[in-house]
C-alpha cells in the first residue's frame, strides 16, 4: 500500500521544499488545519482532502495532455479521486465534515443503517487511505519548529516580527540562505580570457585594487583588452586582496593564469557524506518522535 502511494505524497512535497514561497503560502492557509501536540499530530481537518487540495494549490490537478511532470501522475490520481470519494460518501452516510468525529465512528461499532460487514469494509479502506498520510505532517512539524506562526500580519497590516528574527548572525545565515553568495573555491583569482591585462582604468588612474583591499562581489578588479576590446572583469565574490601576481600595464595574460591571491570572505565548509547522514538521521528521529 505504501509503495503504490509514495509518490501521491513526496512529488507536491518536494514542490513545496524546492520553493519555500509555496511552502509559506501553504502553511498559512492551512494554518488550522494540522498541528503538532505532545501527544503527535493533531489532525483537524481529513488529511487526504488536504493532500487533495494541495495538488491544486501547486496547480498540479490532472489534465489530459498536460505534461507528467507538472501534474499530478494518473495512478496517483485515480487512488486521490477514490480516497475522496469515499470520505465525501463517509460524510453523508455519518452527517458530519468534522474529521475528528469521523475517526471516533470508524473507531467505535457500526452505526445505524450499516451492517457490520460494511462497516469492516469501511474501517479497512480508511486505514488504507490513511496510510503514509503521516509524511504531511513534516509541514506542521517544520512550522513548530522554525517558529514559523509567529510571524504574523495583524488586521490593521502591522506585522509582528519575533524579536530572534532581527538578530544579526541569524539575519547573515538567512542571507547567505535565501541569496547566496558565489562560492569561492580557491584563494586566487584567475584570468577569465587571455589578453592584454591593465590594472586601471586608464594611464595615471589609481588602480582598482592593491594589496590589503577589500573587495565586494561585483567590484573591478581589472580590464582585460581582446582584439582592441576592453572588458572590465568583476569580482565573482568578497574577498582581500593579498597579492597583486601581475606587475605592470599591458601584460599579456593567459586564460586561467593567477593574477590575485585573495582570502575570500566565504569560507568553505567541507562536510562529509557521513555527517550528512548523522544531521539527517537527527532531523528525522525528531520528527518521527511527533508522529510515533
Amino acid at each position: 500500500m505504501l509503495d503504490a502511494k509514495k509518490l501521491l505524497f513526496t512529488r507536491p512535497l518536494e514542490r513545496l521544499f524546492a520553493e519555500p514561497h509555496y511552502m509559506s503560502g501553504w502553511l498559512s492557509i492551512n494554518k488550522k488545519a494540522l498541528q503538532m501536540t505532545d501527544n503527535g499530530v493533531q489532525w483537524l481537518e481529513n488529511p487526504i482532502l488536504l493532500l487533495d487540495r494541495l495538488y491544486h494549490y501547486l496547480n498540479m490537478d490532472y489534465e489530459t495532455g498536460k505534461p507528467a511532470r507538472y501534474m499530478i501522475w494518473d495512478h496517483d490520481a485515480e487512488i486521490l479521486s477514490d480516497a475522496v470519494s469515499f470520505y465525501k460518501a463517509l460524510e453523508e452516510k455519518l452527517a458530519t465534515q468534522d474529521f475528528t468525529a469521523i475517526e471516533q465512528a470508524i473507531a467505535g461499532d457500526a452505526p445505524q443503517g450499516i451492517s457490520s460487514e460494511e462497516w469492516a469494509s469501511v474501517r479497512s479502506a480508511h486505514a488504507g487511505y490513511m496510510a503514509g498520510t503521516e509524511l504531511l505532517a513534516i509541514l506542521a512539524h517544520i512550522a513548530s519548529t522554525t517558529g514559523f506562526f509567529d510571524l504574523a500580519v495583524q488586521p490593521d497590516l502591522s506585522i509582528d516580527i519575533p524579536e530572534r528574527l532581527t538578530d544579526d548572525a541569524l539575519q547573515k545565515r538567512m542571507a547567505k540562505v535565501l541569496v547566496p553568495p558565489p562560492v569561492a573555491k580557491s584563494d586566487e583569482i584567475l584570468a577569465a580570457s587571455g589578453g592584454m591585462f591593465y590594472p586601471r582604468e586608464a594611464p595615471g588612474m589609481d588602480v582598482f585594487v592593491n594589496e590589503g583591499d577589500h573587495f565586494e562581489a561585483g567590484d573591478t578588479l581589472y580590464i582585460v583588452e581582446v582584439m582592441k576590446m576592453f572588458n572590465k572583469v568583476v569580482a565573482p565574490f568578497s574577498g582581500t586582496i593579498e597579492k597583486v601576481l601581475i606587475d605592470g600595464d599591458g601584460v599579456i595574460i593567459k586564460k586561467g593564469q593567477p593574477l590575485f591571491k585573495v582570502n575570500p570572505d566565504e569560507k568553505i565548509e567541507v562536510v562529509t557524506p557521513e555527517q550528512i547522514a548523522v544531521e539527517r538521521r537527527a532531523a528525522t528521529d525528531g520528527f518521527l518522535k511527533h508522529i510515533a
